[in-house]
């Protein structure tokens, strides 16, 4: 790896000399990386079901931490923040920011009183239930491309793919 100045820009000295065309990387094209081709088809789902949600004044992650408390019913914050692989500083403001919507309550656990409980109120609930058939549509018209096997089988396979 090459050595990072502070600007964290690759060290121009530690950069090696490409190898010969021969090397089985000369084939390498970005646009058939896996990394890179999820990544575009996340932002594509992504900004087909922000669109939806617009209406209703929610984020995408604010939908999806309604929907895993939908699930799941309450969970911790630092659980919740696992459920939906986000970062606690960024749960800990989507939280407030749905609980001063009055969508979802924190409470202390009965359990551990160190720790608080998020979960959905009824205007949550009914909100989440209101806006789950949008969600279905904006997965739908991402996957409109493949036939309903190839839908199956791609969502399979990503399953298949998620390591946690």
């Amino acid at each position: 790896m090459p050595a990072r100045s502070t600007d964290g820009v690759a060290d121009p000295a530690t950069i090696k000399e490409p190898p010969p065309a021969a090397d089985a990387a000369s084939d390498y094209r970005l646009d058939d990386q896996i990394g890179h081709l999820l990544r575009r088809v996340s932002q594509q789902a992504s900004a087909n079901l922000a669109t939806r949600l617009a209406d209703h004044g929610l984020t995408t992650a604010q939908y999806v931490v309604l929907a895993r408390l939908a699930e799941t019913g309450a969970a911790s914050q630092n659980q919740l923040g696992r459920l939906v692989a986000m970062e606690p500083a960024n749960i800990h403001g989507i939280v407030g920011r749905l609980g001063e919507r009055g969508l979802v309550t924190t409470a202390p656990d009965p359990t551990d009183r160190r720790r608080l409980l998020v979960s959905l109120t009824g205007l949550g609930t009914r909100l989440i239930h209101q806006v789950r058939p949008i969600a279905a549509d904006a997965s739908a018209a991402t996957l409109a491309p493949l036939a309903e096997a190839e839908r199956k089988t791609l969502i399979a396979l990503l399953r298949r793919l998620l390591t946690e």
